[in-house]
């Protein structure tokens, strides 16, 4: 799947935004550059949350609603466009419109253009969105629900834990910036995880602890089918340790050190050439957020997907804000990626016009 376009009107920082993603061109990365408070992570995270939520869902509803209640504190409008987003998909390409507005309004829109699914019902404004096949002209429910399927599973959402989410409710967002004894915004973020499937951080020992536990089960299954304990622990291990260039080696820990058993997994250690043992706060941020996007990719098996990234390039030495590029390709090479950046050196890795960029909002007088 690729994203081709992204047309949002007017939201928060976003003003007249006109975006196209060439799926011809190589490679199918593009950064995505603007002025601080310019609206790159409002866009990613509006991008992930329509497409994501693009089905009837209660478990999805509220985070719809958080965007629409943001819309309606700052805009009133009996009927309006909010957000058009343009794919190629294994049934060609989509367009799917998102609107919002008064009830009547949206009842009247619904009945001039036989357009009902999908149908978001929020209090105000009333939300809803409609899906058009621009390459096919016969259109059956197993053709609608194969590509909504194909758009809600392939795209991801990968960005810093400590930041605010627009799809949160306002008290979430605020508990970023203050202290509350009964929730906390790692609470809220890890509720986010189990909401949406495709989200990730860059919180390493999460990823690492997880796809560790992953690996080990495919190996316990493979001796319970064939009676021989499988490789992809051994893989995973091996495939980790080849990123680092200065001869480390991690160490799962589990309780009683034992690989062979299904103890948990604890922690993660490393080991250097020398024999001594250290622990992930003694490796630099650079190297956990190169790890942790590699897995990422190869071991939780993101392909033909849309793949947004927020400030990827954070932690990371100018040469590596150049190479990640090329990580990103040999890492998943079937992905698409958008990476919000305000990295120079990430931008010339790829020619001038793989670079998008938001154009300032202008305030009306």
């Amino acid at each position: 799947m690729r994203l081709v376009r992204v047309q949002v009107p007017e939201f928060r920082a976003l003003k007249d935004v006109d975006i196209t993603f060439e799926p011809e061109f190589t490679p199918q990365v593009f950064p995505l550059g603007s002025l601080n408070g310019g609206g790159k992570s409002t866009l990613l995270q509006l991008i992930f949350v329509l497409l994501h939520c693009h089905s009837a869902n209660d478990r999805w509803e509220p985070y719809l609603k958080n965007i629409t209640e943001l819309i309606a504190n700052y805009k009133k409008t009996k009927f309006a466009n909010f957000a058009t987003i343009t794919l190629l998909t294994r049934n060609g390409r989509v367009t799917l419109d998102y609107y919002y507005g008064e009830r009547e309004n949206v009842i009247e829109f619904l009945e001039k253009t036989k357009s009902n699914y999908p149908f978001y019902k929020c209090d105000y404004p009333y939300f809803f969105s409609s899906l058009a096949f621009l390459d096919k002209h016969e259109i059956t429910d197993v053709i609608i629900n194969e590509t909504l399927k194909e758009i809600r599973e392939g795209v991801f959402l990968i960005a810093p834990s400590n930041q605010s989410y627009i799809f949160l409710t306002k008290e979430e967002r605020r508990l970023l910036f203050t202290s509350n004894s009964e929730k906390s915004h790692d609470q809220v973020i890890k509720r986010l995880k189990n909401s949406f499937p495709n989200f990730f951080t860059y919180d390493f020992i999460d990823v690492l602890t997880e796809v560790f536990r992953l690996a080990r089960d495919k190996d316990f299954k493979e001796k319970s089918e064939t009676g021989v304990y499988g490789t992809h622990y051994d893989q995973l291990e091996n495939a980790i340790n080849s990123l680092f260039i200065d001869g480390k080696k991690i160490i799962p820990l589990t309780i009683d050190q034992k690989r062979h058993t299904k103890d948990s997994i604890q922690s993660m250690g490393f080991k250097l050439p020398s024999g001594e043992e250290i622990y992930p706060e003694d490796l630099s941020h650079g190297e956990l957020k190169r790890l942790t996007i590699f897995v990422l990719l190869k071991y939780y098996e993101i392909q033909d997907s849309i793949v947004l990234m927020d400030e990827i390039e954070n932690g990371f030495h100018l040469d590596w804000q150049y190479t990640i590029v090329r990580d990103l390709v040999e890492w998943g090479k079937t992905n698409q990626y958008v990476l919000a950046t305000h990295s120079y050196e990430l931008c010339t890795a790829v020619t001038p016009a793989h670079v998008k960029e938001i154009a300032p909002k202008l305030m009306s007088k």
